[in-house]
């Protein structure tokens, strides 16, 4: 049956980028049979086994490996999750050639030090290598950008940091942040841990959130904001932590389609979001 979520995604195979097919509500039943992190149901679709348990309310069993030494290959570098699935916050990278002691569940591998890194970017450590030391998790950044993409892109950012025609205003202006197309309800996370200073509306920016992270890799008084939203899960004053649930992605305020415009501030002062989360080509979808 559906559960963990109110709702989860009918894919047409087990990828997070084939062709969504509908959509089942929690609490449906459903028959197949579990494939590494999919289900596939018996007509043949698949849907995420995060989202799926048994009658009781119990996660779909997965088959689990010994624990062993891995190294990162077939990559530049590979995202840490908090959770086996890629939809959980990213709490690191790991890059080429680095080594890591997990085990391996279905299309997934839970690191001995905490966290999860997909398996298919994952090979056999050479004989000789030693697995590295244990340390207790979740694990630091390794390698990772200062902050965390705070939602997904479904394809390309629709417009970057810099100047800009406004395609509504129809005037030339600063664009100061960036536009992270997606899905209206979609989740948007806190880029790293802080504290809420503001949740209001403006005209042009609609619902708004904004973030004082303190010091971000060696700045301090970095910021971040996120408008357009369609809802707030948090209010002024609020401690938040990297990748806690903040709000929904909307169009409120000018805005021509649903997507997060996402800012970083230095001092109160904008600047290209890329410098902490990295280019635009290397987003996630």
């Amino acid at each position: 049956m559906v559960c963990n979520h109110d709702w989860v995604r009918v894919r047409a195979s087990a990828s997070t980028r084939s062709a969504e097919l509908g959509r089942l509500t929690r609490g449906t039943a459903v028959t197949g049979d579990r494939q590494g992190s999919w289900f596939r149901l018996t007509d043949g679709r698949y849907v995420a086994a995060y989202y799926t348990c048994l009658g009781g309310g119990q996660p779909a069993p997965a088959a689990s490996s010994p624990a062993a030494t891995h190294q990162v290959c077939r990559t530049p570098w590979v995202r840490v999750r908090a959770a086996a699935t890629t939809r959980s916050a990213e709490i690191g990278r790991l890059t080429q050639g680095t080594l890591f002691a997990g085990r391996r569940t279905g299309s997934w591998i839970k690191l001995d030090r905490g966290g999860h890194v997909a398996a298919s970017y994952a090979c056999a450590a050479p004989a000789n290598a030693s697995p590295p030391a244990p340390t207790p998790a979740p694990p630091a950044r390794i390698d990772g950008t200062p902050l965390l993409q705070p939602t997904g892109t479904l394809g390309s950012p629709t417009s970057p940091f810099g100047q800009r025609f406004h395609p509504i205003l129809r005037l030339w202006h600063l664009h100061n942040g960036i536009d992270l197309g997606n899905r209206a309800g979609e989740p948007v996370l806190a880029a790293e841990a802080g504290v809420v200073t503001t949740v209001s509306r403006g005209a042009s920016s609609g619902l708004y959130i904004k973030i004082d992270h303190g010091t971000v890799a060696g700045t301090p008084r970095v910021g971040t904001g996120y408008l357009h939203l369609q809802s707030a899960a948090v209010s002024p004053g609020q401690r938040v932590e990297r990748g806690q649930l903040i709000a929904r992605v909307g169009s409120t305020g000018l805005s021509t389609k649903p997507h997060l415009h996402f800012i970083t501030y230095e001092s109160g002062r904008p600047v290209n979001p890329e410098k902490y989360i990295g280019p635009l080509d290397s987003l996630r979808a």
